[in-house]
């Protein structure tokens, strides 16, 4: 990640975009010194366009090195909003300061001032470049050291990844499993349901090719149907506004003795985390309960008929109890 606002100055560097410019058309963050901007490993829908105050980027260990600095006009986390991957480092405010909030909705409603949107896309393309090319860590390589194949997961940040997906739970559902289901379109080969419209889906990725997938869905989106009393949701105090379910969690048969479905539930857990989430509900076929509940799931309710899995349990997982061994745990992974 090159610098690319080397100067001390508050102003906006020569060549970057003007973050002011947005001011009237985007929402605002601030930020105290020490306050996380991005966290490593972390998924996030949303970039920074710094627009007063500066940052420091630790790429390795935070405090070990000497970190990069990014000031007025600098964007964060314009790689993983773009490409869907992780946040490839920690970002620490350095001073107190403003940055510019810029997510999907913003982009659609800048669709229609192309005098500010082209020339930010624009910017916004260099700089990703620019980085990717100056920093290798940034770039998910399909071996490791050891030769291994590598598991990188990414947030669905458009309509093909999204695909990706869809087809990846027909190919297990209905051609591996030899299962049905109402929401299968066999021309297309893929599932498709009503959850997909406010879901969050993330995809295990290994040589580039998808083999695991998972759905997270917010309580407080609303839109879950049947699911909150067949979970036991309704019953919870925390519900809707601090609880979250995951469905169409899927692996390849290939892959399911490998890491890509641990890979998903720490990243789930640690997106639910970020959100404030407080409890997490699934359901699961009986022969793998004793899995989910060595992960830290208890039963949630009685069991019921699931349209796609037949009978199932509805498991629930306390994320205040679990979720920091979790993080840690994907801090080692």
């Amino acid at each position: 990640m090159p610098s690319l606002h080397p100067d001390t100055s508050d102003g906006v560097a020569e060549g970057s975009f003007d973050p002011q410019l947005l001011a009237r058309h985007c929402a605002t963050v601030s930020f105290a010194p020490g306050d996380v901007l991005r966290e490593k490993g972390q998924h996030y829908k949303d970039l920074y366009l710094i627009a007063e105050g500066r940052a420091e980027v630790w790429l390795g260990a935070r405090g070990k090195g000497s970190p990069i600095e990014l000031g007025p006009g600098a964007p964060v986390g314009e790689i993983g909003f773009l490409r869907g991957s992780r946040a490839n480092a920690d970002v620490v405010a350095k001073t107190a300061g403003r940055a510019i909030v810029i997510d999907d909705a913003t982009l659609w409603r800048l669709e229609a001032q192309p005098e500010l949107a082209v020339p930010l896309l624009r910017y916004l393309a260099r700089v990703s470049e620019q980085r990717l090319a100056a920093n290798s860590a940034a770039v998910e390589t399909s071996i490791d050291q050891n030769n291994r194949a590598v598991v990188d997961v990414l947030l669905c940040r458009n309509e093909e990844m999204l695909h990706d997906a869809m087809r990846l739970r027909y190919t297990v559902y209905c051609e591996e499993l030899g299962r049905s289901s109402p929401y299968a379109d066999h021309e297309k080969k893929i599932i498709r349901d009503q959850l997909d419209e406010a879901g969050h889906t993330f995809v295990a990725v290994e040589k580039g090719e998808p083999i695991a997938t998972i759905r997270g869905n917010f309580g407080w989106n609303g839109g879950l149907g049947i699911l909150e009393e067949l979970y036991g949701m309704n019953r919870s105090q925390q519900h809707p506004g601090r609880t979250a379910i995951c469905t169409k969690f899927i692996v390849k048969e290939s892959k399911r003795t490998g890491v890509a479905a641990m890979h998903l539930i720490i990243a789930v857990a640690r997106f639910g985390m970020r959100h404030n989430v407080l409890e997490c509900y699934i359901d699961c076929i009986e022969k793998l309960k004793p899995q989910y509940e060595s992960v830290g799931f208890r039963t949630a309710g009685p069991a019921f008929f699931h349209y796609e899995n037949g009978p199932s349990w509805p498991m629930m997982i306390d994320v205040a109890q679990h979720g920091e061994r979790l993080r840690r745990a994907g801090s080692r992974l």
